[in-house]
């Protein structure tokens, strides 16, 4: 018995397959970004860590996590699933920013980003999660 006919499929949306120009200029900066960042603290072991691991990896599922949400119908299972992986996505790309942020400010303004830092998480919580199923 022979597969469904390939004639049969239904095309993809416009631009559903292909990533737009502007991402594609993103992605080829961030690279060129995580060459000369991993250059320039090869010798640091922390920093190579936050680097490859919360900034630039975060920031690659991050924007597959968002074109998921983009390409998903609305209001199914798969649309809800991208939608909590780029909330959790951008809450740790914030408290690692502002962790390491911190590091650098003395204690008054370190206070202050971290409650900006929370009601930022917070804010994008209720935009998408409760304000966004209305």
């Amino acid at each position: 018995m022979a597969g469904p006919d390939p004639s049969d499929r239904q095309p993809a949306p416009d631009g559903a397959r292909r990533l737009p120009w502007t991402t594609v200029v993103i992605l080829v900066v961030l690279a060129g970004n995580f060459v000369l960042s991993v250059r320039r603290v090869r010798d640091n072991r922390g920093a190579l860590a936050f680097i490859i691991g919360l900034s630039h990896l975060n920031l690659l599922a991050l924007f597959y996590a968002t074109r998921r949400f983009q390409l998903s119908p609305p209001g199914s299972v798969a649309q809800g699933r991208a939608r909590l992986a780029v909330w959790l996505l951008t809450t740790t790309l914030t408290a690692g920013f502002t962790w390491k942020l911190g590091t650098m400010l003395p204690l008054g303004f370190m206070i202050l980003a971290w409650v900006m830092a929370a009601a930022t998480v917070l804010g994008g919580f209720h935009l998408m999660f409760v304000h966004g199923h209305k």
